[in-house]
């Protein structure tokens, strides 16, 4: 395959809605998971366990992989005083950039049949950050996520391993430099001096993944947060300015044609939620509300323990 047949491929995908689009060899990754398992950073998250050569190796995941094509979808940034994280603001991305992704690989079989390929949108056992600085997409930051200087960590990743030979696209440079604006920001120091991340003191994992009742030391410090948090988000100084971000959150310069709709869109009734909203539509009707987007995967027990832990902190606009 050219160079010029790659940039075809890049198109194509960019014209499902995604911002960002990079190829890179299907050769394994450096394993991250394993030390950071041994030193019990997972907490409860079990899964991390399994499957470490599946998460470096694509070649485990598809007989004869070549190359991984990444992709980036951004979604807006938050202020990090909302009930939800950002993320969850809109339908589940593994669902939505699914879709986007399968579109984008039937129109790519139709031009290389023989191509075989599987789709990765984060349940897949892949290290698809560091497939997607290989990529060029951007660089792993401080605070563990795929950065970038248009969309700063602002971006939801999927993958398609396929046995197409794709030429490869050059890594960045990384650009956090001596900056710890991420870390400083962490309210439970969750990120840690080597660039990592210490699950069990994370409120993210506190408010989604952690079943049962919540520590009094993890509950007393959730203030305004529901479900996530978006502080080591908010802090990053990329995007650098308010335009670049304002420009992020209108979209990517697509090609000229016809541009699916994003993989990612805000759903108005989660844009700027309160509790009290998030609650009465909780016992209204968790499933009805919720069952499609990523506040499923904290159950409805969960968001009314989360909720009920916001209530019992110092005093909030609720």
């Amino acid at each position: 395959m050219q160079p010029s047949d790659r940039e075809a491929l890049r198109t194509l995908f960019l014209r499902e809605g995604f911002d960002r689009v990079g190829f890179c060899n299907a050769s394994p990754v450096q394993d991250t998971v394993t030390p950071w398992v041994r030193a019990g950073r997972h907490a409860s998250l079990e899964w991390m366990e399994r499957e470490p050569a599946g998460r470096t190796d694509p070649g485990l995941l598809l007989a004869g992989a070549h190359t991984v094509i990444c992709v980036a979808a951004a979604y807006p940034t938050t202020d990090a005083r909302g009930a939800v994280a950002g993320y969850a603001r809109g339908e589940d991305y593994h669902r939505t950039l699914t879709t986007a992704l399968q579109r984008a690989v039937q129109k790519m079989n139709a031009q290389y049949p023989e191509a075989v390929t599987k789709i990765c949108v984060d349940t897949a056992p892949l290290l698809e950050r560091s497939f997607a600085a290989r990529a060029g997409l951007g660089w792993i930051g401080r605070n563990t996520m795929l950065l970038d200087e248009r969309h700063g960590p602002w971006q939801l990743l999927g993958e398609v391993i396929t046995t197409l030979e794709i030429p490869p696209d050059e890594p960045v440079a990384d650009r956090c430099g001596s900056c710890t604006a991420c870390v400083d920001a962490c309210p439970t120091e969750a990120l840690t001096p080597d660039r990592n991340l210490d699950a069990r003191r994370c409120l993210s994992y506190w408010t989604i993944e952690h079943r049962g009742d919540l520590p009094p030391e993890w509950a007393e410090r959730l203030g305004h947060r529901a479900f996530g948090c978006d502080d080591c988000l908010t802090a990053c100084p990329f995007p650098a300015s308010s335009a670049e971000k304002e420009e992020a959150l209108r979209g990517p310069g697509h090609p000229a044609e016809t541009v699916a709709e994003p993989p990612f869109s805000p759903r108005p009734d989660l844009a700027d939620i309160s509790l009290n909203q998030l609650e009465q539509r909780a016992r209204e009707s968790f499933k009805r509300h919720y069952g499609s987007t990523p506040l499923e995967r904290a159950r409805r027990g969960g968001l009314l323990r989360n909720i009920a832990a916001c209530r019992a902190t110092p005093r909030q606009d609720l």
